[in-house]
């Protein structure tokens, strides 16, 4: 073996086995003298938040112990891997006003801060926002699932980091969030504590539970319940691995396996967090949380004085130039309408003028999905241009014009 030479893993990314085996891999790699490795990775579609996430943290962990890794990519017609980052995350705190943050997606990101969390969410929630139409109740939801999860990281696993990966899919309208830290697991976090645990498997059945913390001064303990609640109250599916044990929450089914899962040992048990909501179902969170309604603070910073809630067109990232801009204000706006019953003012201010596939995919768009009625009553437009205006009537007639011969004429005939 030379100095240069490289032991190499290829790791089946499709397979819920992949991290267990690289971690196995890099092991053996070190047993038999290497330092450094050579990770192999085929491009495939089934590509999960719950395999990247935590194969990043786990290769983070051990360049933190001097090991160095290479990646080499056996495709390049289909660079979806490439595109989450997996060979190196995304740092959350230095990417905070950065394009990438505009696309949280699809990323695997790693955060070590009170400032990381926060900018990470905000950047999830606008994003899901503008994504597609949710069924009520679904933004409050996921805020609240991935805070508490990512804010676990920092509080008690005592990582210095955390890794967190999105997806949305739109097929099968399910959201899919994974977040790792390579710590010291729940059950050594609560071993200590008031609490007790007996076994792995016990720590996180406890952690599950209402009112459950290590330490009350930190926190009350309610984010892993209210998470599995909120989880539950979707119909979607939850998994919590840590130190070996896992508990998978599925429906009304729950699967435990007491030992054998992935960790990394006595000391760093890992935790990993897996969950799934169903988005296009109304989720009643107040419901699920037992009375308790969390609140939206990225809608408070956009309601105006009378409680009504605008929208700077001037401030969206995509412009207003183009349909994909467009859709993705029009997604937010049907959102917040459903989330809230409220009045939405979309503020022209500062643009001079917009395309006229933007208004149509806008307002031409909203007119003919709400109604003229419903939408004079909760859309207002607000410091529009008489050039834009005039773009705005136009296409607002040629799509309702569409409407009533797709409507009545095409049924005539």
């Amino acid at each position: 073996m030379t100095d240069c030479a490289k032991y190499e893993i290829k790791p089946d990314l499709s397979k819920n086995t992949a991290v267990k085996y690289l971690n196995d891999s890099i092991l053996e790699g070190r047993e038999k003298g290497y330092s450094g490795f050579k990770i192999i990775l085929s491009e495939n579609r089934q590509v999960y938040p719950n395999i990247c996430a935590p194969i990043a943290g786990v290769i983070n962990y051990y360049e933190e112990l001097g090991l160095s890794f290479d990646f080499e990519y056996e495709s390049f017609n289909y660079d979806y891997l490439r595109h989450t980052s997996l060979d190196k995350p995304l740092e959350a705190e230095k990417n905070i006003n950065s394009v990438e943050m505009e696309y949280p997606l699809d990323k695997v990101w790693k955060y070590s801060t009170p400032e990381g969390v926060n900018a990470l969410l905000v950047a999830y929630i606008k994003a899901v926002r503008q994504a597609d139409m949710l069924g009520g109740g679904v933004i409050k939801g996921l805020e609240w699932c991935i805070n508490e999860s990512m804010d676990n990281v920092l509080n008690h696993s005592l990582a210095r980091r955390g890794f967190v990966m999105g997806q949305l899919h739109p097929v099968s309208r399910r959201l899919s969030f994974c977040i790792f830290d390579a710590g010291i697991g729940i059950y050594n976090s609560l071993k200590n504590s008031k609490h007790k645990p007996v076994k792995e498997l016990d720590a996180i059945t406890i952690a599950l539970q209402e009112k459950i913390t290590r330490d009350t001064n930190i926190g009350q303990g309610n984010g892993m319940w209210g998470l599995s609640q909120i989880v539950s109250e979707s119909g979607g599916s939850l998994r919590v691995s840590s130190c070996g044990a896992a508990l998978e929450r599925h429906g009304g089914e729950v699967r435990t396996i007491s030992s054998g899962d992935f960790n990394l040992g006595k000391s760093n048990g890992t935790t990993l967090v897996d969950f799934q909501l169903d988005y296009s179902k109304k989720l009643d969170v107040v419901k699920a949380l037992n009375g308790y309604e969390p609140t939206d603070l990225w809608l408070e910073n956009l309601e105006d004085a009378g409680g009504n809630y605008v929208i700077e067109l001037s401030k969206e990232s995509g412009g207003t130039g183009t349909r994909q801009s467009a859709q993705k204000i029009r997604n937010t706006v049907i959102n917040i309408i459903k989330e809230t019953h409220k009045k939405v003012t979309l503020d022209f201010t500062e643009v001079n003028i917009i395309s006229s596939s933007f208004s149509d995919e806008l307002i031409g768009k909203l007119v003919a999905e709400l109604g003229f009625t419903f939408f004079i009553q909760a859309i207002a437009l607000k410091n529009i241009t008489d050039i834009n205006l005039a773009i705005v009537n136009r296409s607002v007639g040629q799509r309702m014009a569409q409407k009533y011969y797709d409507e009545t004429i095409n049924e005539e005939l």
